[in-house]
């Protein structure tokens, strides 16, 4: 589903965001990605939106090279990952409802279908109850849920989310994070960055550790550990 090859990328002449980097993730994978702030990991999911280019190496989504992707087809590949971020980026002044359909009109789905897509996103992250609220009426778990609604409602092959619990308490952080594991077992290739170390240890899924940009531990069922 991904992969990166030998990619570096550097800012400016000398500083180094990521090194050397090799790395396969499978379809229906479920990754962790650690590390301290500056590590490389805000890096490795910008070069996977395609907004900005490795220095070095190359990158590969679902078998294409990213490298050979146009800048008018970008959208495209931007819409087959879904993104989840510590903020939100709710619609202040839509409902849960229309801040969900938002996403899919962007993209040009018919009203039907929209009409029809919603109301199961909201049923599947336990937001029924919410439709007709704005943003500010949700406590900070309800928004999160619908950042993911919105990210999942086009069925992405791949959602990644980026500190998803930053803001939320231990107890909220848990839902969120088995709401991700059942959209991971759906089929969908879920890659979360994540500084969490209590979560990372709970889920016990497949850990890829950076330190320096460069990847320094990378285990099935693993956990973040100490040495992060």
């Amino acid at each position: 589903m991904i992969r990166f090859d030998n990619v570096t990328k550097l800012y400016g002449r000398d500083t180094i965001a990521l090194e050397k980097i090799n790395l396969d993730i499978e379809d229906g994978e479920f990754v962790f990605l650690v590390g301290q702030s500056g590590s490389g990991k805000s890096t490795m999911i910008r070069l996977l939106l395609k907004e900005m280019e490795p220095t070095a190496g190359a990158i590969h989504v679902r078998g294409q090279k990213l490298a050979a992707i146009s800048r008018r087809k970008i959208p495209k590949h931007r819409r087959n990952i879904g993104c989840v971020f510590q903020d939100y980026k709710l619609l202040p002044n839509k409902t849960v409802a229309e801040n969900v359909a938002y996403a899919m009109e962007v993209t040009g789905a018919r009203r039907r279908q929209i009409r029809m897509k919603v109301p199961q996103i909201l049923d599947l992250v336990g937001l029924t109850q919410k439709t007709d609220k704005y943003p500010h009426e949700l406590s900070g778990g309800e928004q999160q849920r619908v950042s993911i609604a919105r990210a999942f409602v086009g069925q992405p092959r791949i959602l990644i989310a980026d500190e998803p619990t930053g803001n939320l308490d231990p107890e909220t952080s848990v839902g969120i994070m088995q709401l991700l594991h059942r959209i991971n077992r759906i089929g969908t290739t879920v890659i979360v960055a994540t500084h969490d170390r209590e979560m990372v240890d709970v889920m016990r899924k497949r850990v890829v550790a950076l330190d320096g940009g460069r990847i320094v531990r990378d285990m099935v069922k693993g956990a973040y550990s100490d040495e992060v």
